[in-house]
């Protein structure tokens, strides 16, 4: 993205109309008080993200423009830069920490910031999504929005992206056994390569908008990310094999900068939090059904999917990632987890 900078004019590319218009805005902008012209400026919320417009990350960001716009009668509005354009994950993690993008949907990509983060990532961590969304709206969230905070990132969305599968090229897994052999693309992320290693198979790391392209080349026999997600980046044009091991309940994080955030009005910070969670609500809602006709729709396309997977097998040869990690999964956090209703 080119910003509009006045060091890079040159009065050989602007006729004397157009510096006078830009001199007159400027005198115009001078008259104003500093504060309005802040408080202007921070209304504009530009958030990115690295996935398609068919992802949660984006349904998210579209839902929340909605709300936001009309909550704040267009006090407050929003631009949005899906498809990576303004980089991956990693990217769009450091461009809102530093404030030169005011939001973002960041994945895993977090936990390199705030390892804790990983913890919504560790294997059959949840007995079912309603006790997840008890526990991301109770201590178990405000824990992780603290730590995050303490790194510079206010938490303010929490996505459902889906329950993960395994994809492959090579074979049917039925059994966490099936996995020795495979090589697996992972995110960028200690705690998947954990967890795909103590499956037995090897590990290469690749960032979600290069996903595709690795597996039509071979990079990676596989990998593992929830249905819709497959679905939407369109990875079922280039995998064989489908398995509902259900192993993690993908959560990815719609963050924004702390000090745009502080910035905005207490009207516009309240009508903020109800725009956040009406996005959250509105993406649980979308993904739970894409995931039953996400699954149908690989049966249509070829795939050879196993809904009937052995997932004790992968509950037992995963559980000692939880226990051998705990910098990543840290035990105060795995007992809120576990003490949350179902």
């Amino acid at each position: 993205m080119t910003l509009l900078n006045p060091d890079n004019f040159s009065l050989g590319t602007v006729s004397r109309r157009q510096i006078l218009k830009l001199g007159a805005a400027a005198s115009a902008a001078s008259l104003l008080p500093a504060g309005l012209v802040k408080a202007q400026a921070a209304k504009r919320l530009r958030l990115a993200h690295p996935a398609p417009t068919e992802h949660g990350w984006h349904l998210w960001a579209a839902e929340f423009k909605t709300q936001i716009e009309t909550l704040t009668n267009g006090s407050v509005t929003v631009q949005i830069f899906p498809n990576a354009q303004l980089g991956g994950e990693r990217d769009i993690a450091q461009a809102v920490r530093r404030g030169a993008v005011e939001m973002g949907g960041i994945g895993v990509g977090l936990s390199g910031w705030v390892p804790e983060m990983s913890i919504t990532d560790a294997p059959f961590l949840w007995k079912s999504r309603q006790q997840a969304y008890k526990a991301f709206a109770g201590q178990f969230g405000d824990d992780l929005r603290q730590l995050s905070l303490d790194k510079g990132f206010k938490l303010v969305g929490w996505t459902d992206l889906g329950f993960r599968c395994m994809t492959n090229n090579v074979k049917p897994v039925l059994t966490a056994e099936d996995m020795q052999g495979l090589k697996m693309r992972v995110p960028n992320s200690r705690a998947y390569i954990a967890l795909i290693q103590a499956l037995g198979a090897s590990t290469v790391a690749v960032d979600l908008s290069e996903l595709y392209l690795a597996l039509r080349q071979g990079v990676a026999d596989g990998q593992d990310t929830p249905a819709p997600v497959v679905k939407s980046t369109k990875l079922y044009e280039v995998q064989k094999f489908v398995s509902k091991t259900d192993h993690v309940l993908t959560t990815a994080y719609i963050v924004i900068n702390p000090d745009v955030y502080a910035k905005l009005s207490d009207t516009e910070k309240e009508a903020f939090e109800k725009a956040s969670q009406a996005a959250d609500d509105h993406v649980r809602g979308v993904t739970q059904q894409q995931e039953t006709e996400a699954y149908s729709f690989f049966t249509a396309q070829g795939l050879q999917v196993a809904a009937d997977v052995d997932r004790e097998s992968f509950r037992k040869k995963t559980a000692p990632v939880l226990t051998d990690n705990p910098d990543l999964f840290p035990p105060a956090l795995i007992e809120l987890a576990n003490a949350t209703a179902l």
